[in-house]
């Protein structure tokens, strides 16, 4: 049993709550092209109204660090980075490109993302291949360092929650820290109270 003082609890997740977390985003696989080359990413599938910065995202459209990725009411956005990594946008959804860095010549590589809004899907690509790499998304719960994974991350049932569908997520605020490292398991985080005072949680991580 490994603990940690955390406000969420680390668990497998049943079958119907599995379905729920992947189907409520509605955060698929959907295919994907190459970025550009001047860029860091490419947006490769646009549902309903989406924006780079004040720019109406299409298909195509380039991505690069700073700028910052929004969707709006039942909509989705995809972006493909030049590794072949996948960030999904639900809808309602706001994340910065902090940083992007691939550099198979030296095996280095750097992805920091700030989700402030909304929910997302991140599908690690070449990027895990390389022997100094590092992954971070900025929540407004809490920081996830990631190793080799694909996860979702997004507000569920009033909390936020973190789902594992494969490799290695860390997930950790002031209250303490958590590691996903099986598949299906995940961790639910208090939101915000209104009025900006943060609800506290007092329950253990645990397998």
């Amino acid at each position: 049993m490994n603990s940690a003082s955390y406000g969420a609890l680390a668990r497998p997740i049943g079958s119907g709550r599995l379905v729920r977390f992947l189907m409520i985003p509605l955060l698929l696989a959907w295919p994907f092209g190459a970025g550009a080359a001047e860029s860091v990413g490419t947006v490769t599938r646009v549902q309903n109204q989406a924006q780079i910065g004040a720019t109406t995202a299409v298909a195509g459209s380039p991505v690069h660090m700073n700028d910052r990725l929004r969707t709006g009411a039942n909509a989705r956005l995809q972006v493909t980075f030049r590794d072949k990594s996948v960030l999904t946008l639900g809808e309602n959804a706001n994340v910065v490109v902090d940083r992007f860095v691939y550099n198979p010549a030296k095996s280095t590589g750097e992805v920091a993302l700030s989700a402030s809004r909304g929910a997302i899907r991140f599908v690690g690509g070449s990027i895990e291949q390389l022997q100094e790499k590092k992954i971070t998304v900025s929540t407004p719960v809490a920081a996830l360092a990631v190793r080799g994974t694909d996860f979702w991350a997004g507000p569920i049932d009033g909390q936020y929650g973190v789902l594992l569908l494969k490799g290695n997520v860390r997930v950790s605020n002031r209250a303490g820290a958590v590691t996903l490292s099986r598949p299906g398991w995940g961790t639910d985080i208090p939101l915000p109270r209104k009025g900006g005072h943060k609800a506290r949680g007092g329950s253990t991580a645990r397998q």
